[in-house]
């Protein structure tokens, strides 16, 4: 995979954590830079932690063998990976749940919760980037800097526009997680 790909996948992934964080800034009165480095660090380490371990799952004996002796059902696999994170994302902005919004601080415990979920789809991602042999340290180095961005502009966002911008955010990500599942087609399988 190049860089490009790899780049793109991990923004459309990061647009999901971009949409939860905007949630929290929405209901934020001011921004403190350790709480902002916090939650940057929770994301991010999430996040990179659900791409290794998908990336570990292709690693397995069996599944590898599978792999390299039929390379196109890893490719295969990878596509519908990336078509079934898209459509959901796609589906999450169509749904379009609102939240209430009102002053607080942020609340550890849901951003927890919150952190798990958009990291399942980074799980996946992670498996298709193993299936597809791109490199790990490249991949997890991506969705650290891009997690990190998304979180920093989705908190000023929220603050600053509310908690609106979240549909716009899962809409472009899925459109985004959609072209990496043709861009898979079209050049492993075609």
């Amino acid at each position: 995979m190049s860089l490009i790909e790899i780049l793109i996948i991990s923004i459309g992934l990061s647009l999901d954590v971009y949409a939860v964080v905007v949630c929290q800034g929405a209901v934020l009165l001011r921004i403190e830079k350790t709480k902002l480095l916090k939650m940057s660090l929770f994301f991010c380490a999430w996040q990179v932690a659900a791409v290794a371990i998908g990336h570990a799952v292709t690693l397995i004996p069996y599944l590898a063998d599978i792999a390299h002796n039929v390379s196109s059902i890893g490719e295969l696999i990878s596509v519908i990976i990336f078509t079934g994170m898209g459509v959901y994302m796609l589906y999450k902005a169509w749904k379009n749940e609102g939240i209430l919004e009102r002053l607080s601080d942020i609340n550890y415990k849901q951003l927890s919760a919150a952190a798990f979920f958009t990291s399942l789809d980074a799980l996946f991602a992670g498996m298709g980037f193993g299936l597809l042999q791109a490199r790990f340290y490249i991949v997890a180095l991506c969705i650290l800097i891009v997690t990190a961005f998304m979180v920093i502009l989705g908190l000023y966002t929220g603050m600053r526009l509310g908690y609106e911008q979240k549909t716009k955010a899962y809409g472009i990500g899925g459109i985004l997680l959609l072209i990496s599942a043709v861009d898979v087609v079209l050049k492993y399988l075609a």
